[in-house]
């Protein structure tokens, strides 16, 4: 059993969620943005959820109030990603087994070879992708998947890729071979066919908010909402008797007529649109009070006096129709599978919070904040609840620091290691990207410390009098990373502009994307002007967490990342290869930290700059791969 209870505050809603996924296919279904590939990356491990857990059978995969968090590798979960995500170089036995390259040769071959026959492609084992067809490549992509044997399937619009004509024969296909699993699936997909043709129970998604859930059956039968009604193709319409309340119905069953028939279930409206649908058009019509669907068939005198833009009386019989509770219930909907979670009073701000000093984490969450929060740097990672109240016998001098996440590692070792020497300094850091700690500062939140991981972000702070001055203390460069193995053969930065490849990086507004692309511009003086936009074409997903994009190269979805150094760390350092970047060419980045204007702790946050800048503490940082900082300026 797959179970979650996940919250993540997205661009322009809140995601809530809450379902429990047994050994069948559950499909998240709705409008593109609704939140749905997000809920796949979060439960694979890719995006942290601002708040809940995730369990599968006995196993913790995530539970932000304990502060547990299973990597992506160590879920044992098969992800199947929109693109397919197939090595062009390698044969199709070869990109199949590439995710069980550890595993003893006959071992490998009789894995392939299973998930080869499960698929239906065992006769295109020496195949390369660009000899297979839409729909092939999606099994072998499948294939990939289930060669791990994974505890569960997420696949991300399995059938996206795919042209009309072969849709509806790769979706029977992969309808059978799901059908074959025996562990939970979670297929997320915009198309309702989909949904209705893979499912074994759905569930339908509006801004981030599940508003309906059951089986393809239930929810056409009794739709809980228009949105609903129009998504899955039924209508929804008030009676229009005296009874009130509404009814659903089939769109085959309206009958479209110039004048009204007398019918107790008859409404005035307009024709719209008309679709040709093979034997019959849809006619999509607009009342006052409804929009319906109607399927009229091409040969009938109603159809034949019936033009677009006309005014009609669509009714349909009381034998027809099915009531239906109020509008945002789930009617008829499966009782094991609860489909709504109610929103929480609050959110809290995606922000890891760590107190030194005691055995107990504190996070203190600020609602005013909640209005300007805004996706940017590095991604937070995790929470635990309570207040500072919670950490028992208080310290005399309690440093509050706003830390880059990028160096959440780092500088827990460095916390720990000062509050060893000082144990009547307690350090309370709460970790998230730049963008959001400044916007934190700007707005007054209590703090000692600043930690930017943008230059830019320090100087604003300096110019805006909420700091004095700023000093470095930790440095890095951007490096490559491929997947383990270097599949692609990969050799060096010029290969990037090169060679056809799949390259993440971070966005231009995070400090690794605008290193990354100033990378770029100088090996140009070396590789020829047109070197940054080769490697550009290149580029199939910028993300704003660094992590994510490391993540991305571990799970073989690129062949090629850019990152920092210090975001190879040691859970994934066995799982890929890094590729220097020429000294000549690279940036150096840094993280930079500050005294607040307003700071309660002002010496006891410079004695904790000094010691971060001290031999000791360059020492520690070296340790994640930080180099030193040998000067004394900025």
């Amino acid at each position: 059993m797959l179970a979650f209870e996940i919250t993540k505050q997205l661009r322009d809603f809140t995601l809530t969620l809450s379902l429990e996924v047994g050994s069948e296919t559950y499909v998240l279904v709705g409008h593109s943005g609704c939140g749905k590939s997000t809920t796949l990356q979060i439960l694979a491990g890719l995006v942290r959820p601002d708040e809940g857990h995730i369990t599968l059978g006995s196993r913790v995969l995530e539970d932000t109030r304990q502060r547990r968090y299973t990597y992506p590798e160590d879920r044992h979960v098969g992800y199947l990603v929109q693109s397919y995500a197939l090595f062009p170089h390698l044969s199709v036995t070869d990109n199949v087994a590439y995710g069980i390259s550890r595993l003893p040769h006959d071992e490998q071959r009789s894995r392939v070879e299973d998930a080869l026959q499960l698929v239906g492609v065992r006769h295109l084992a020496s195949t390369r992708p660009g000899e297979l067809s839409g729909g092939e490549q999606q099994r072998v992509a499948l294939a990939r998947a289930l060669v791990r044997r994974p505890e569960f399937l997420l696949l991300d619009e399995p059938l996206s890729a795919l042209d009309i004509s072969t849709r509806a024969r790769v979706r029977a296909e992969l309808a059978a071979i799901l059908g074959e699993l025996d562990i939970p699936t979670v297929v997320v997909t915009h198309d309702y066919e989909d949904a209705r043709m893979l499912g074994d129970h759905i569930a339908v998604m509006q801004r981030g908010q599940i508003v309906q859930t059951g089986t393809a059956a239930q929810i056409a039968r009794s739709p809980a909402s228009p949105f609903v009604a129009m998504f899955t193709g039924t209508n929804l319409a008030p009676r229009a008797d005296r009874e009130g309340g509404s009814i659903a119905f089939d769109p085959w069953r309206v009958r479209v007529t110039p004048h009204p028939t007398g019918a107790a279930h008859e409404w005035a409206a307009q024709v719209r649109d008309v679709a040709r649908m093979g034997a019959f058009d849809r006619l999509r019509l607009e009342g006052h009070t409804v929009s319906l669907l109607a399927d009229v068939p091409l040969d009938t005198a109603d159809r034949r006096a019936i033009e677009p833009h006309q005014q009609v009386y669509a009714s349909v019989s009381a034998e027809d129709i099915r009531p239906v509770a109020a509008a945002g219930s789930t009617a008829d909907s499966d009782p094991d599978h609860n489909g709504t979670p109610e929103r929480p009073d609050h959110m809290p701000l995606p922000l890891g919070r760590r107190g030194r000093g005691s055995t107990k984490r504190a996070v203190t969450l600020a609602a005013s904040l909640l209005a300007t929060l805004f996706v940017g740097g590095y991604a937070a990672f995790g929470w635990a609840p309570g207040t500072p109240g919670d950490a028992g016998t208080q310290a005399e001098a309690e440093v509050t620091a706003l830390v880059a996440s990028n160096m959440t590692d780092a500088f827990d070792a460095l916390a720990d290691r000062y509050t060893e020497r000082h144990p009547d300094t307690r350090i309370e850091a709460s970790y998230a990207g730049t963008q959001i700690l400044f916007t934190q500062i700007q707005q007054g939140a209590p703090a000692d410390l600043f930690i930017s991981a943008d230059r830019d972000y320090a100087e604003r702070a300096a110019n805006n009098g909420l700091i004095d001055d700023f000093t470095t203390v930790a440095k890095m460069k951007p490096v490559i990373v491929v997947p383990q193995g270097n599949p692609a053969n990969l050799d060096s930065l010029a290969d990037l502009g090169e060679q056809s490849l799949k390259l993440v990086i971070g966005v231009n507004t995070v400090p690794i994307g605008k290193y990354t692309r100033q990378v770029l511009h100088n090996a140009e003086h070396g590789y020829g002007n047109d070197f940054y936009h080769n490697v550009m074409r290149n580029v199939v997903s910028t993300d704003t967490d660094t992590k994510q994009v490391t993540q991305k190269a571990v799970i073989g979805a690129a062949d090629a990342a850019i990152v920092y150094r210090t975001d190879v760390t040691p859970s994934i350092a066995d799982k890929v290869d890094i590729i220097a970047i020429p000294q000549r060419y690279n940036e150096t980045a840094g993280n930079y930290a500050a005294v607040l204007g307003d700071a309660d702790h002002p010496e006891q946050a410079r004695q904790l700059i000094k010691f971060m800048r001290s031999p000791k503490g360059q020492q520690i940082m070296s340790e994640f791969h930080y180099e030193p900082v040998r000067d004394t300026t900025r």
